[in-house]
Order: structure tokens, then sequence, then C-alpha cells
């Protein structure tokens, strides 16, 4: 929820270390999820089939074959009168892997709906298919309201495991011994400080999700903050004033005035450049992949400690982000971004692979949070704005500059300097003209106009 309600709302992601029965019974959870998914999509597809059939049948619509609701509720009402015909193991799991598969089922339904009637803002949605059990991630979602320190072990290195009830009242000891050694999942990270929110009441957990991200298991816990008992930054020296962001690809970002320890003496951050460093390494396990057979135990080997790196890849790159975004927002009080069309930049096939290693959605996602939670305003200047091609110094408008251009030289005040700085300081030039700062739904068309009526249009 925004922050209008008094709330924010935060994922607090834990890494996991299970035992290979625990890890035996998450895949099985995971399945679960990912059986009731497409159950619900089946049901869905087969009964608009059929009444397509039926209308190119010339069937009156009052006598066609009632619709299926794509109500989460109904959905799962329908699979629990169904259960023990399509899934007769059921008993082996918890009913709540189910219940993720069918939400999910559900959402995904809505957001094809909401995006095909055009309500639905961002890139057209299309129809959900079915996962694939070798592509799918594993991944299921847990939801408990009613008992909040129930998830968290007091040794603060613990979260509870569902499992399933038929098993864990069970009338063999052995059995339930067993349940009892799986109900709790190691975390390698103590869980002290979110123990301790949840039970002073300052924060409540809204759902918990358990996955297989990068090669390793981790749980993520959807916690809603009061205000007030959001997680504290810890405070940096503050510059103040605005400072200008200009992201790419050379370098992660460009500021409008460097900082000690930050940038270099021109305002440079350097890109990690994460997913370059371990191109070789990734192309060998490709290599190794493809001449495996498939199903083998060497592949399954291989795929992951490929997915191992890509994990490795990811923390890195945001790791960097998180550093740079922290830096920025406890430091400034302004901080002015350009508003990039990410998605379309990457269609630039030299550069893609580039774009996808720096990951610009990314950082600005996690600068907006920063900036939120540090009370910074954050400006977005519209995306066509020319900062590159225009002079920081005399505001002379450059007709055409190369992207391979890295040294901006005007025509007019012959000014010469860097083309990443001189975009940096037109971005803090931008603020001071008078934009407004970034609304809740990041949305920023800063230069948004109405249109003018037919009267007063026929009238000028």
């Amino acid at each position: 929820m925004g922050a209008e309600s008094g709330h924010v709302t935060r994922a607090v992601v834990f890494a996991l270390d299970p035992s290979p029965a625990q890890e035996r019974l998450l895949r099985s959870y995971c399945g679960a999820a990912r059986f009731a998914f497409n159950w619900t999509i089946a049901e869905v597809t087969g009964n608009l089939a059929v009444r397509a059939a039926e209308r190119d049948a010339g069937v009156s619509d009052m006598t066609l074959t009632p619709a299926v609701s794509w109500s989460k509720f109904s959905l799962r009402k329908q699979f629990n009168t169904e259960k023990a015909t399509v899934a007769p193991w059921a008993g082996e799991v918890a009913k709540h892997c189910f219940d993720a598969g069918i939400t999910q089922a559900a959402q995904a339904l809505t957001n094809w709906s909401a995006s095909k009637a055009g309500s639905r803002a961002g890139r057209r949605v299309g129809f959900p298919g079915f996962k694939s059990r070798d592509k799918a991630k594993l991944s299921v979602t847990f939801v408990e309201l009613n008992h909040q320190l129930s998830w968290l072990n007091p040794s603060r290195h613990g979260v509870r495991l569902m499992l399933p009830q038929a098993l864990l009242h069970s009338k063999d000891a052995h059995v339930r011994r067993m349940m009892q050694q799986l109900v709790w999942l190691h975390t390698v990270e103590s869980t002290r400080r979110l123990f301790q929110v949840v039970e002073d009441g300052r924060a409540s957990i809204q759902q918990v999700t358990i996955s297989h991200t990068g090669g390793r298991w981790q749980v993520s816990f959807l916690v809603r903050y009061a205000i007030a008992a959001r997680p504290v930054k810890q405070p940096l020296q503050r510059v103040g004033g605005t400072v200008g962001v200009d992201v790419g690809i050379t370098h992660l970002a460009t500021l409008s005035r460097p900082i000690d320890g930050v940038t270099d003496e021109f305002g440079h951050v350097p890109n990690p450049r994460p997913l370059a460093a371990q191109l070789a390494r990734l192309q060998q396990l490709d290599r190794g992949v493809a001449r495996c057979r498939p199903g083998s135990k060497n592949r399954a080997r291989l795929l992951a400690r490929r997915a191992r790196v890509h994990g490795r890849v990811a923390a890195t790159r945001k790791m960097a982000h998180h550093m740079l975004a922290n830096q920025l927002a406890c430091r400034f009080d302004t901080v002015v971004i350009e508003d990039l069309n990410v998605a379309g930049m990457t269609h630039n096939r030299p550069l893609a692979r580039a774009l996808a290693d720096v990951a610009l959605g990314q950082f600005r996602q996690i600068l907006t949070t920063e900036c939120d939670d540090r009370g910074t305003r954050l400006v977005t200047v519209d995306r066509f704005y020319p900062s590159s091609k225009t002079c920081s110094a005399c505001t002379a408008v450059k007709a055409k500059l190369p992207l391979g251009t890295r040294v901006f030289d005007c025509d007019h005040c012959k000014s010469i300097l860097d083309t990443d700085v001189n975009a940096a300081r037109n971005l803090e030039h931008q603020h001071v003209a008078g934009l407004r700062p970034e609304t809740r739904n990041a949305d920023p068309r800063p230069h948004k106009t109405t249109r003018a009526p037919a009267r007063a249009a026929v009238a000028a």
C-alpha cells in the first residue's frame, strides 16, 4: 500500500539452507503449485473453447454452457471438489500450494482481461499459457495473517514450512517425527530485526514466498510497515542541493557533481559489468550442457552450476545499484534522472547485452524506493528532452550527435566536456527550470497538456 494510507510495503529476503529432505519437499510444493496453475488455465481454456464452438454452431447465448468464474475463490472451490480425482496425491503436500497456483492463474487471467480492455497500463499482456516442468521457476507462496510470529523460529535462524496436515497428524509415530524435523528451514542470516518489528506490532507479514532463484533457495517476506516503523537507513554525510544523474553503459552513472569515495574526479561511477566478467564461464557451461543427454544427472549438475553463476551476476549487479542509490538518496535533497524507454532500447541488437548487463530499469526502481524511504525528492525528466545534445553552458542544441561520440564540442560557445557530464548537468538544470517530482504511480509526464475543446479551437 502507498504512503497515503500510513503504510508502506517492502520485501525482506533471506537465503535458505534446506536439508536434502526439505529440498525434496519444497520441489514437491512448487510442483503442486504449478499443477494447480495449469489445471486452472486448462479449465478456463476448455470452457472458452466449448462456448466458442457452440456459438459457431448457432446456439443462442441463453443456452450456452455456463462460463467458468475467474474468481480465485470460485476456482478454489471447484478444484477442491475435483481434487480427489485430478490430484489423488494431494495429501502429500500442503493445501496452500494449490491455493498459490490457483491465485496466480486467476491474477494472470485478470491481467489479460484488463490489458485486452485497455484498462491496464503498460505493455500488452497475452493470454496465460501453461507452465513447463523444465522451464518454470520453482516458487510457492503461503498466506497466513493470524499468527505472525509463527513464521519465525525463536532461535532467529529458522523459517516455518507449512506441512501437510494429513502427515503431520498421522498415527504413525515415525511419520510424525519425520514431519517435525522438516518444519523449520534454516536461514543463513538472522531474522532478529524482522522478528522484533513484528513482535512490537510495527509491521505485519502479508505473505511468504519460497523460491529457487540463482541456484539457491530463498524466502521472501512481504512486510507491511507503518510509515514511522519502516526500515531505518544508515545516515551518511549530506551534501544537499540537487544532483543530475545520467545513466549509461560506459559508466553506471554520471553525476553533475563528483562525490569523494563514490565517483571519480569527473563524476563517473564505474559500471561493474558482472555479466561480461562471467561470459567465458557461462559459455563453457553452455557447451557442457549442450553435450549432455537430456534428463541425465550430469546435465542437471551443469544446469545448477550455471544457475549459481547467474545468481552471482544478479547479486553483484543489485549490490552495485543499492550502493549507488543509497548514496544519492542520502547525500542530496533532490535527485534528477531521465525517464528512459529501457524496453525499447534493448531492441538495439549491438547494445542489447550491455543494456541487460547494466539493468537500468532495476536501478530506477531501487532509486525510487531509497528516495521514498529517506524523504528525498525524485524528479524525472521527459525521455524526449535532448540532454546529450544540449550544451550545459549556453543551452545550444546540436542537430545530431552520434552515439559513439563521447566528447561534446559546442559550436556556439566552444565549450568542450564529456558527453555524460554534459547530460548530467542539463538534467540538473531542468529541475531548476521547474519540473515537478515523480508521481506515486511512477508516471512523470512533466509536459502533459490538455486537449483544447472544439469550441475553443474554432474561436481561435
